[in-house]
């Protein structure tokens, strides 16, 4: 079907987005980068495109940043990082090339001073001896003595995924130190990010098994893990990604977190919204002009050794009417918002014995068992026709917050204690909200959500 616009995740007007990258607070705005086919909805040319903002609402579309222009990246920019050096933004990227069918990547840079005109300076950083050319995402952070490190998801040689370490004095010449971090059950890492946070350091990485003959990634996951040896070195012994990792979010779309620190010192966070296989995602949207987005952004704490993400508190702003509850039984209630952009909190008096959310006429659910501690997820798959699920395993349950777009959700659950991010294809125009358990009126909010245009893709 004929998507209709998303309104507060970030789409650009047509073709496929996919990582966000370059994330940075650069005079005055927020900068989200990403990777974009601008000419088809599919991923056989990627540069970066460009919104902007100034409150993490309103958000500009710049168009193109990033072209695929020269030797070192003619095949693609693939995803990178932002960091502010000396009153510039420098975008570190990884540039794709091939010969003779043959992959080669390098670490490059481009450099702005104004945000609107981008210098690229080339090449920084060849592929070490120890890798495959299986060697991108570079993600470049300030250390406490003012020089520089660069983490870069990687496949070593002997086929495993690994976590490079680079370094620099500043910012422009770099030299290859150690591996940082190294997995035996995957074949390569993608998307690292390192960075402190109330008081520990977190180290987020995106895990891929791949079929190294064909060269094909079967399967992919977002993770993160907390790590003892804080701001690394050029000596200390790899981190073991196999092992303390947990989820980044438990829903059916979300890759590629990528984070950065505003401002305000909030660590913020965006991720492509898709985990699609091949044939859902030339059936999502077929009669539209673009495909996929990014999620809402995320604000990141740390709580009892685990992370926590809610949305920041300006996105509570767009929080408009109030939508009336009503009871259709002694254990049913039902509220009906005028649109799919609709905001729904339920906070309990006390934890909940056991509750189920039907959305949408019943194309998602949302269940929580107590005896199994756990919270299912179902949709239905849009080109088998079938129900699918995500489970997340949860103690107890006592708050539940749901954001939804014209074709995506998110789920908060426990004020952020776990995440569930998922695309819906709409099968109808029923915004209706069913939920039973036990709960009553008084403990739930539903909103519609302000800024509704109702456009579709041009």
């Amino acid at each position: 079907m004929r998507l209709k616009k998303q309104q507060y995740h970030l789409e650009p007007p047509r073709g496929l987005m996919n990582d966000p990258n370059g994330l940075a607070y650069f005079n005055g705005r927020y900068y989200v980068f990403f990777q974009w086919n601008r000419f088809a909805k599919n991923h056989s040319y990627k540069e970066w495109g460009l919104f902007t903002s100034k409150d993490l609402l309103h958000w500009d579309f710049e168009g193109s940043a990033l072209l695929p222009d020269q030797t070192c990246d003619q095949c693609g920019v693939y995803s990178g990082s932002g960091c502010v050096i000396d009153d510039q933004l420098y975008l570190f990227y990884t540039g794709n090339a091939k010969k003779d069918g043959r992959r080669k990547s390098s670490q490059c840079i481009a450099v702005t001073r104004d945000g609107h005109r981008f210098l690229k300076l080339g090449c920084v950083l060849n592929t070490p001896e120890e890798y495959t050319e299986h060697f991108r995402d570079p993600k470049v952070l300030r250390t406490d003595s003012g020089s520089y490190f660069m983490l870069i998801g990687a496949q070593k040689k002997d086929g495993r995924g690994a976590i490079a370490l680079c370094q620099s004095d500043d910012g422009l010449s770099w030299r290859y130190s150690r591996v940082y971090a190294q997995s035996r059950a995957c074949e390569m890492i993608e998307c690292p990010d390192l960075f402190r946070l109330d008081g520990s350091y977190v180290l987020i990485f995106s895990p891929q098994t791949r079929n190294n003959q064909e060269d094909i990634c079967e399967s992919s996951l977002s993770a993160y893990k907390l790590v003892a040896s804080g701001e690394p070195s050029s000596d200390g012994c790899p981190e073991d990604l196999d092992d303390g990792y947990s989820l980044m979010d438990y829903g059916f779309d979300f890759y590629a977190p990528q984070t950065f620190t505003d401002e305000k010192g909030r660590q913020i966070l965006f991720a492509w919204m898709s985990r699609m296989d091949d044939a859902q995602e030339a059936a999502f949207g077929q009669d539209s002009a673009g495909i996929h987005c990014l999620t809402m952004p995320r604000e990141l704490h740390l709580k009892n050794g685990k992370l926590y993400q809610l949305p920041p508190e300006e996105l509570y702003s767009m929080r408009g009417r109030n939508i009336p509850v009503s009871r259709q039984a002694s254990s049913v209630l039902y509220a009906k918002p005028e649109h799919r952009q609709f905001y729904l909190r339920i906070h309990p008096r006390h934890p909940f014995s056991s509750f189920s959310i039907s959305l949408y006429g019943n194309e998602v659910s949302i269940a929580f068992d107590p005896e199994k501690q756990w919270i299912c997820l179902t949709r239905k798959h849009w080109v088998s026709g079938q129900p699918e699920y995500r489970y997340c395993s949860l103690r107890s349950l006592s708050d539940v917050e749901i954001w939804s777009d014209s074709s995506s959700l998110e789920i908060f659950l426990n004020r952020g204690e776990a995440v569930l991010s998922s695309r819906i294809c709409p099968e109808n125009d029923d915004p209706g909200i069913s939920l039973s358990g036990d709960m009553n009126e008084s403990e739930i909010e539903i909103y519609e959500l302000l800024h509704l245009k109702g456009e579709v893709y041009e």
